[in-house]
């Protein structure tokens, strides 16, 4: 893989990116979901490596990134990191790409300076999430097994955990995985985040409420092209909010991924041509 894996301690915690690209390129930066990690956006950074410099973040309690704790697992320490990543690599202007709560990072960041955005690509989230949606995550997060007997047993569990897997190729699923996972000590597979990431999610309406607003507020803010990705079959964010946001935001582009739910690869054909256009 044509990039390089960095480390930097910020606000406390030691966090992991992969920087690919040339340094002078215009940087995209790339925030993935609750429970995912920073190769998710491995095939993303493979088309666009070669005109922008794509820095993929771990979010702390992810991938190689260091577990700080419950406490600091929430939106407001979140969006603290990734503003002094931004500050420690020294750019001032770049492009947000995020993938459900890295989308939702992404528009609280934008409520608070929204002039750095050179655009905004939001994968699969709004600022309002379908109370369905986020009940089945709550479930998710509770009940993934804190460990695998093999490799295979971590395949297994992906393809009846998500319906799109069924039809891909064996080969395929376990590469999609294999970024997901790592060998226990004491043998075995466990997932790469620390269980205790579920101790900072907010549950107050109030508190969810006050998020959603400036996640609204942000993304109004935004002078920038943004461009919505939508699993067709999504069950986190609903065809009425995407239109909300469309209404709100009138540089927004959307695109729909047939036959998927929450959240899109972002290497569907689909996609890919839309990242095209939008990243030219």
């Amino acid at each position: 893989m044509p990039y390089t894996d960095a480390f930097a301690t910020l606000n406390g915690c030691r966090l992991h990116y992969q920087d690919w690209g040339r340094r002078d390129a215009p940087a995209i930066l790339m925030v993935h979901g609750l429970t995912q990690q920073s190769h998710t956006f491995d095939a993303v950074s493979e088309q666009l490596h070669g005109r922008y410099r794509c820095i993929a973040l771990d979010v702390r309690g992810r991938g190689d990134s260091a577990w700080s704790g419950g406490a600091t697992y929430n939106h407001r320490t979140y969006v603290q990191d990734v503003t002094a990543l931004l500050a420690e690599l020294g750019i001032a202007r770049f492009h947000y790409m995020g993938t459900s709560m890295g989308g939702q990072i992404g528009m609280l960041l934008a409520a608070q300076q929204p002039a750095p955005f050179l655009s905004l690509t939001l994968n699969d989230i709004g600022p309002d999430i379908n109370p369905a949606g986020a009940l089945r995550i709550g479930a998710y997060v509770k009940t993934v097994p804190m460990s695998f007997a093999d490799f295979d047993a971590c395949i297994d569990w992906a393809i009846a955990q998500y319906p799109w897997f069924r039809g891909v190729p064996r080969a395929a699923v376990g590469a999609a995985v294999k970024w997901a996972v790592q060998q226990r000590d004491g043998g075995g597979y466990r997932f790469r985040f620390d269980p205790a990431i579920v101790q900072g999610a907010p549950t107050d309406p109030a508190l969810l409420q006050k998020a959603a607003a400036a996640m609204w507020t942000g993304l109004k803010a935004l002078p920038c092209p943004v461009l919505l990705v939508r699993g067709a079959e999504s069950d986190i964010l609903h065809l009425d909010t995407a239109a909300a946001m469309a209404r709100a935001q009138p540089r927004l582009i959307r695109v729909d991924v047939p036959g998927m739910g929450h959240a899109p690869t972002l290497a569907e054909p689909v996609v890919r041509a839309a990242l095209e256009r939008f990243f030219p």
